[in-house]
């Protein structure tokens, strides 16, 4: 009777044994997941979208597919752009499978994930934290070009001083030198000097400025013959007397060759009184500058 029943136990523990064995072997067997199987086709191709969707489906039957979740975590990182998405399913990867082969890839990606996530959010302590880092660092290359720079400086001038050494002495300004009053010309023979306060008698305080002469209107008193001459001196400018054919071009070619544009501007200026606009009149005088 006892060998009976040791018999009948034996038995019932093979069979749940076995039992056990085989729903394992269906919640880890992912080739037995139809979903499974669809969404390896829907990576093969290039559709993540599809592939996703059918993982999550076979998830949906078997939870416990941890290959699953590993490339749902990829699916979501590199091709769907949903990091948090990605974290969730690393996070349950390393769950179910703590001692698995890719689990410390995947503590490294369920890390790198977080920060870079975190860093994308508006004034986040991380992305704060990156840009005061960044600053620091480029504060200190500045300051390390500054110093740089600085000595350099100094060892040019140094050089300088040695090769050049008047190039450090500081320059005295030499004193002007005193010019005598030069006489102006007066009725005096040389060596008999007029009064000391002949107000003909000139000095850099007391020369007179010459005014230039101006144009002359045309009238009867200022008329010049067609056979006199059309041009006479006249201290530091010249006078020109229009002729028929004339025009400011031709007078300003004649008076200033080589340069009559030069030539017509100044002829202009001179006598801007009289010429406003008006045509030039045969005798009318101009002032010729030199």
């Amino acid at each position: 009777m006892a060998r009976n029943i040791s018999m009948v136990l034996a038995v019932a523990l093979v069979l749940s044994g076995c039992d056990m064995a085989k729903t394992q072997e269906v919640q880890y067997d992912d080739s037995r997941n139809p979903f499974y199987q669809q969404a390896q086709q829907d990576l093969d191709n290039n559709n993540p979208a599809a592939a996703a969707a059918d993982y999550e489906k076979a998830l949906g039957a078997n939870p416990k597919l941890v290959e699953a979740h590993y490339q749902l975590g990829h699916i979501y990182s590199e091709k769907l752009n949903d990091p948090i998405a990605a974290i969730f399913h690393f996070q349950q990867y390393v769950k179910l499978a703590p001692n698995g082969d890719k689990t410390p890839e995947v503590k490294d990606l369920i890390d790198k994930l977080s920060h870079d996530f975190a860093a994308s959010l508006p004034n986040s302590t991380t992305q704060n934290a990156d840009d005061y880092a960044k600053l620091q660092a480029d504060n200190a290359s500045l300051k390390k070009q500054l110093d740089d720079a600085t000595r350099t400086i100094a060892q040019l001038q140094a050089q300088l001083s040695q090769h050049h050494p008047a190039a450090s002495t500081p320059v005295t300004a030499t004193p002007p030198v005193p010019v005598a009053p030069v006489a102006a010309a007066t009725g005096n023979a040389p060596g008999n000097p007029g009064p000391a306060n002949d107000s003909s008698a000139a000095s850099p305080t007391n020369a007179v400025a010459s005014t230039p002469p101006r144009a002359l209107p045309l009238d009867a008193t200022n008329a010049i013959a067609g056979s006199a001459p059309n041009m006479a001196d006249s201290g530091p400018s010249k006078t020109y007397t229009v002729v028929k054919g004339d025009s400011i071009w031709k007078i300003a070619h004649k008076m200033y060759p080589g340069d009559t544009k030069n030539g017509m501007d100044k002829i202009q200026e001179a006598n801007k009184d009289v010429l406003t606009g008006k045509p030039l009149k045969i005798g009318q005088v101009l002032i010729i500058p030199q």
